[in-house]
């Protein structure tokens, strides 16, 4: 896997998580309503985007020994 790329769609009001593999196709993996980031908060919301792209990514798991 290459990398994610974070997209705020302001069509579909999401706020979307894409899995970009080595040949630079994205792939779903999470998305969240802009309503349900807004109710976490920004403390809430940023540890929650910050979670799934360290466990979606196995070399910044082995970074922390996940």
């Amino acid at each position: 896997m290459l990398g994610h790329l974070i997209q705020a769609e302001e069509e579909t009001q999401l706020i979307t998580i894409y899995r970009i593999d080595s040949g630079g196709m994205p792939t779903l993996y999470t998305s969240v309503s802009f309503e349900e980031a807004r109710k976490m908060g920004f403390e809430k919301f940023g540890r929650l985007l910050g979670e799934n792209l360290v466990l979606d990514s196995q070399r910044m798991r082995d970074l922390f020994s996940l």
